[in-house]
């Protein structure tokens, strides 16, 4: 039981990592195609990495939320 309690938060972290440092290489890319010499492949590598950490929060409290479902005791009430 806890080992795959483990094994889903590792899977969760392990693909909020990758996330964010694909989308910032992505950004990086698309600056340098832009203008290499210029701010833009700096600006676009950190504006990917902020979106890749906003979509690591929203994952991380979508599961959080689906978890406390999971746990919450269901109230049967019996007239």
């Amino acid at each position: 039981m806890k080992f795959s309690k483990f094994a889903k938060y590792y899977v969760i972290t392990t693909q909020g990592l990758i996330t964010i440092v694909v989308l910032l290489f992505i950004g990086y890319y698309i600056g340098g195609l832009i203008n290499k010499d210029s701010v833009w492949p700096g600006v676009l590598a950190a504006f990917g990495a902020i979106c890749g950490i906003v979509s690591f929060i929203y994952i991380l409290l979508k599961m959080l939320k689906k978890e406390d479902k999971k746990n919450e005791p269901k109230n049967e009430s019996k007239d």
